[in-house]
């Protein structure tokens, strides 16, 4: 029985008797551990084939390609139904992803083998690959024969974005049975304006029955998109070679790479290049990269003598990878030529495996302007007492291979290869696997690899953001969301918020939280300032605001009261004279002020918030967290329009203002109440954040409290910073009503205004207004929810 673990079938670890509270190797391999931020989740690449046989579900052999000019269009390949003796699989099957490999469709390669429709017996070797013009084309080795002791070359093209592929057609197959080509690659000359510009071009090892470890590497091109192929030459005079690597440069040239396991007469294996100036028809001669020492697994199959190379758009380097032992350790060796193949640096270990454990299989890729390498192998140390268990390990460099920063996990359960096919080299997850280059900082690499979770091997890829940690939030990005998912995700335009929660992605990991669950929210936006304007009377007709500093911290605010400065603003009869008084929650007077240059000028002005009229008065207290009151009034019960502020000055600090409550008349035309509130100081990009708030309009239920002449029918609108209107309310009931009632916080009265939202950075404002133009004495309200 298998287990389901989000949305995959996987095996229950196995039952192995330990010690009391022990956990069996088995058992840690199987849990999920927490990837870095930087790393997306691990993908499998749909569902096994029905017309597989169902004892041969077994993948292997993956391979990665990213269009040239469509970033988010990916084509995996791999072996499907892997032969455990006699070598290849049942067929080779490919996955598509239109959305940098985020959702992927899955199928058999048509017409390649019997399985899907085809002549040929078995295949294997696959390798993707794209053109100029984004044409996808799928490279195999197929057998001619039902015992696989002849093989050929055959190459299946896709010209609609990988909806359908046109039956393979052979671009080499050997006149006699006596030779066999194997380990093949394929490369596509991508540069516009190169004479050889969209030549397909193949490599292979030529095998015959007097071979021993290598055989000559051949190659075939076409020019016409894969319809005809070139007669096969020889790239060198050598015999002893294995594992090509053919690759472009922006000038035209073609390099292949290759193991060379040396003769009696040039002893020691050694990687080599091969230099062509015409685009593949002519190879120079050979060039030494390094000499070097084969590791091999002890129990699982390898490409022990298969580089990995690359190359990027701007320069003539060219890069590559290989697994060898170091100073007696197994690791994966980089190594550069920044000089087109000429000469090469000296080998470096990239992989920071602990000395004696196994690493293996890695492919590498380059961003087009040679600075990001991504490296992805195999690596034991997760499970240092098993030889079964790995996990792929991502290598990276910023500065086109002169420093790696430290290798990070890319596999959340580790995969066991013993339930890969036992071949007679070892269990089979294949020779080799590859990983599609990041081109960008917002570009993610993927890494494609065979996984065992589900409970046979199955293709995975993963996104990994390239950026270095200190630009968390674009790696994190990059891992997460196609380069059209990350404007459409925003609420603004500026920042990127994948769950629309009003938190944008920095913020949310800052915070520890999940930015793709809408769920998991922590608001880091502060009300950094909230404000009423309203008619000023007298008697009970004063401005009455009244504020709640919640936390555990004493907060620095300076409260305002203006009158005069609104005239600037074209706001009709204003108050020319404003009072200010603040209490305190036992309604004791603790601040007053009539002329803010009368008694704190100086602090005020430091403060950044200095009044525009001398008759207009400020207080700046430090005050502990509670409930206070602030009261304006006209010198001499004058009467006008005026404006009651609360600022935060002391934004580091974790207590917040939650609440604001103004009372007061609300009149017609210029003298409704206007409540403004301004959010920010969050912890996401520029200061973004939000809050969640309930915005109240209240008149009938204040009856109760002893005014006589309350606003009967209040009707409540709010605008964003741009005059937009985004919330209306006349009876709260009539919208949100449940959500209402869940906060503790809905009005008394069914004719009273509510709305309940979510502020992002920015200014807002609510306006208290009497239906039909009724008047009367009104509360406006905003209480921080979250």
């Amino acid at each position: 029985m298998l287990l389901n673990r989000d949305d995959n079938l996987v095996l229950p670890p196995r039952s192995i008797t330990a010690a009391k509270g022990e956990t069996t190797t088995e058992e840690a391999a199987s849990a999920p551990v927490a990837l870095d931020l930087r790393i997306g989740p691990n993908i499998r690449l749909g569902n096994d084939s029905s017309a597989l046989p169902s004892n041969m579900r077994a993948q292997a052999e993956p391979h990665i390609a990213r269009a040239t000019t469509n970033e988010d269009f990916l084509v995996g390949v791999f072996q499907e139904g892997r032969f455990a003796s006699g070598g290849g699989a049942v067929d080779c099957g490919y996955s598509v992803s239109h959305d940098g490999g985020l959702t992927w469709t899955r199928a058999l390669i048509p017409n390649l083998t019997q399985t899907s429709g085809g002549p040929y017996f078995r295949a294997t070797d696959p390798v993707a690959a794209f053109d100029l013009n984004n044409n996808v084309y799928l490279e195999t080795l197929v057998a001619t024969d039902p015992q696989f002791i002849s093989g050929a070359v055959v190459l299946s093209k896709s010209t609609n974005g990988g909806a359908t592929f046109a039956s393979p057609v052979v671009a080499y197959r050997p006149g006699s049975i006596s030779f066999f080509p194997d380990k093949e690659w394929m490369a596509v000359n991508t540069f516009p304006g190169t004479a050889t510009a969209g030549r397909l071009l193949v490599t292979f090892s030529l095998f015959s029955n007097i071979n021993s470890d290598g055989a000559p590497i051949r190659r075939v091109y076409s020019d016409n998109g894969g319809a005809t192929w070139s007669s096969a030459s020889a790239i060198s005079t050598e015999t002893t070679l294995q594992g090509s690597q053919p690759l472009y440069l922006p000038n035209g040239n073609c390099v292949v790479v290759y193991w060379n396991f040396g003769t009696s007469q040039q002893p020691g294996e050694r990687l080599e290049a091969v230099i062509s100036t015409d685009g593949g028809q002519s190879f120079g001669s050979p060039h030494v990269i390094t000499f070097a020492t084969e590791y091999n697994e002890p129990l699982i199959r390898t490409g022990s003598f298969l580089p990995s190379a690359a190359a990027d758009r701007t320069t003539q380097n060219v890069y590559v990878v290989y697994q060898t032992l170091l100073g007696g350790n197994p690791r994966i060796a980089f190594i550069k030529s920044t000089n087109g193949g000429t000469t090469w640096s000296a080998p470096v270990a990239i992989s920071d495996n602990p000395p004696g454990l196994g690493v293996f299989n890695p492919a590498i890729n380059v961003s087009s302007d040679a600075r990001t390498v991504t490296v992805a192998f195999y690596d034991h140390r997760n499970n240092p007492g098993s030889n079964v268990l790995v996990d792929l390990y991502l290598a990276q460099s910023f500065d086109g291979g002169a420093n790696w920063q430290p290798n990070i996990r890319l596999t959340s359960i580790s995969t066991n290869a013993s339930l890969a096919p036992l071949t007679f080299q070892g269990y089979m997850l294949g020779d080799y696997l590859g990983v599609a280059q990041t081109t960008r900082p917002t570009v993610p690499a993927v890494p494609i690899w065979v996984d065992t979770r589900s409970g046979n091997p199955d293709p995975f890829i993963t996104r990994a953001g390239i950026a270095p940690y200190a630009d968390l939030v674009l790696a994190w990005e990059a891992a997460r969301e196609s380069l059209a998912q990350v404007p459409a995700t925003s609420l603004r335009l500026q920042t990127s918020d994948s769950d629309r929660d009003g938190e944008d992605n920095q913020s949310e990991l800052a915070s520890g939280k999940d930015p793709n669950n809408f769920a998991s929210v922590r608001r880091t936006g502060k009300e950094l300032n909230i404000s009423t304007r309203l008619h000023v009377e007298t008697g009970q007709h004063v401005g009455i605001a009244g504020f709640i500093i919640s936390g555990s911290t004493s907060k620095k605010i300076i409260v305002r009261a203006l009158g005069p400065t609104l005239a600037q603003f074209g706001v009709p009869g204003v108050l020319q004279d404003p009072i200010l008084e603040l209490y305190n929650a036992s309604n004791k007077l603790i601040a007053y002020d009539d002329n803010w240059k009368n008694a704190q000028q100086s602090e005020i002005q430091a403060s950044g918030y200095a009044l525009g009229d001398d008759h207009e008065a400020a207080i700046v207290l430090t005050l502990p967290p509670g409930s206070y009151t602030a009261i304006v009034r006209g010198v001499n019960a004058t009467v006008g329009a005026a404006l009651l502020e609360v600022y935060d000055l002391d934004q580091s600090s974790v207590s917040l203002i939650t609440n604001i409550s103004t009372r007061g008349p609300v009149e017609t035309d210029a003298n409704v109440m206007i409540g403004g509130f301004i959010v920010g100081d969050g912890l996401g990009t520029n200061g973004d954040g939000s809050s969640k708030v309930l915005v109240r309009a209240l008149g009938p239920e204040l009856t109760s409290f002893g005014v006589s002449d309350a606003l009967l029918d209040p009707t409540l609108n709010l605008f964003d910073g741009n005059g937009n209107l985004v919330g209306s309310n006349d009876n709260w009931k009539g919208s949100q009503q449940t959500a209402i009632q869940a906060t503790g916080l809905a009005p008394g009265d069914d004719r009273e205004a509510a709305i309940l939202t979510t502020l992002i950075q920015g200014n807002w404002t609510a306006i208290l207004r009497g239906k039909n133009n009724t008047t009367g004495v009104g509360l406006i309200e905003l209480y921080r929810i979250q």
